[in-house]
């Protein structure tokens, strides 16, 4: 059987899983405050995340147009880690005809914990405070106390968001096809509800709602100059409806003949504001 690669292939199929799996997984991330940018950074490297914490005076009638105000701007300082998601085939599965992209979507979903949970790493109680509200997933139900508690804990913030964990999730979709569905504006969010599937930042988290202050994220392209004129397969594909970008790489090993690929990228996240723009929801 000839040992060949269907490059075009791994392309399509890469662009058509972000769709499914990081876009989807990582929409939520969406909420947060971002600088995601092609440039090139190594490990440890440090952007600095601007930030928005006050606007201009709205002038009534002016008299003169040649103000540019007095908006408030500061930043947060994010640290980048590269993030590598490493997978591939032995010469031996090549030779049975295991195809590459068959591998592709769990890789994927393993490089969306990642990321999330990277996202997600400064959500805790020493960054934002105690739990807004202690209760059993079943509890948090549509007019209910701990939900109003919630929205009430971010109430100035100028967008607010819903995250929580699929089993408060479960009881806010909706039952009918008159209920309230999650998109924005659901139950007062603006930014509207969604689910994760962790929260590895502490334990018991059942999720949180936010304002996008509260998290400042950075990405950026890994250094791969050195090492690409090895690669079979050299693509960047961006996360639909976030701006990050992806990048896939694949090569041959000449010693094993193993078929290597990875997905990777440069990112990290910090706290940002936190006074008022996160409150959390902790099962008991």
């Amino acid at each position: 059987m000839a040992n060949t690669i269907n490059s075009a292939l791994i392309v399509d199929t890469v662009a058509e899983l972000s769709l499914t799996s990081l876009s989807n997984r990582l929409a939520a991330l969406s909420n947060f405050t971002s600088d995601f940018s092609a440039d090139v950074k190594r490990p440890k490297d440090v952007v600095q995340v601007a930030l928005s914490t006050a606007g201009s005076s709205t002038l009534t009638n002016p008299t003169s147009f040649n103000s540019i105000g007095a908006s408030t701007l500061g930043a947060t300082a994010v640290t980048l880690d590269h993030i590598y998601q490493p997978f591939g085939l032995s010469y031996a599965d090549i030779q049975n005809g295991i195809k590459l992209e068959k591998i592709l979507k769990v890789n994927m979903d393993k490089l969306a914990d990642a990321l999330w949970a990277a996202a997600t790493a400064p959500i805790t109680v020493a960054n934002f405070g105690a739990a807004t509200v202690t209760a059993a997933d079943s509890a948090v139900t549509p007019g209910s106390a701990q939900l109003k508690a919630l929205w009430a804990g971010v109430s100035k913030a100028g967008r607010k968001t819903l995250i929580v964990n699929s089993g408060i999730y479960s009881q806010l979709i909706p039952t009918s096809t008159t209920s309230l569905p999650l998109s924005a504006g659901a139950y007062g969010f603006d930014g509207g509800v969604f689910y994760a599937s962790q929260f590895p930042s502490e334990a018991k988290l059942a999720g949180f709602a936010c304002s996008s202050e509260a998290i400042a994220m950075a990405a950026a392209a890994p250094d791969l100059d050195s090492v690409g004129n090895d690669f079979l397969v050299r693509e960047v594909v961006p996360i639909e409806g976030l701006g990050i970008s992806v990048y896939y790489n694949v090569w041959a090993d000449k010693s094993t003949r193993n078929l290597i690929g990875s997905m990777e990228l440069m990112f990290g996240a910090n706290k940002a504001i936190t006074d008022g723009t996160i409150a959390s929801v902790y099962n008991p």
